[in-house]
């Protein structure tokens, strides 16, 4: 996966981001709420813009905090889906926060199927307040 960068994001990327966030996670939503708000999830101050071969394919965005480390969001667009780039980028996340010696958490929704990924990845469910599981990975 030596052709998958980041960049950080701009406002400019407001429109990419409501793309990606509602590819990845409008069926989700609508699961879990029953409703989609059509709102972009951009934080520029954390998040960053997934790349391959300078192609914009996804977002991710994570809050490094002292004590530990939180994974708000990792979006891979569809089509670049199953392809092994969201588990380099999460490797190499973890790389970084055991580096750190810190903790990295996240929260996914119930129904969605990706806690299998994070599990796969080594993380454990530390608990559930619905529609949520919470999740952390905690090193060797």
């Amino acid at each position: 996966m030596h052709n998958i960068t980041h960049r950080a994001a701009t406002g400019g990327d407001a429109a990419f981001a409501l793309y990606v966030t509602e590819a990845c996670m409008r069926v989700y939503a609508e699961q879990a709420w029953g409703w989609w708000d059509g709102r972009a999830d951009l934080d520029l101050a954390f998040d960053q813009v997934i790349q391959l071969s300078g192609r914009d394919i996804g977002l991710m965005g994570v809050d490094r905090r002292s004590d530990f480390w939180f994974l708000d969001k990792l979006y891979v667009l569809p089509a670049f889906q199953r392809q092994g780039i969201g588990g380099s980028l999460l490797q190499r996340l973890i790389e970084d926060a055991q580096a750190a010696a810190v903790a990295l958490r996240l929260t996914v929704l119930e129904v969605n199927p990706a806690r299998r990924f994070y599990e796969r990845h080594g993380f454990v469910l530390t608990h559930t307040i619905s529609p949520r599981h919470h999740m952390e990975w905690r090193g060797p």
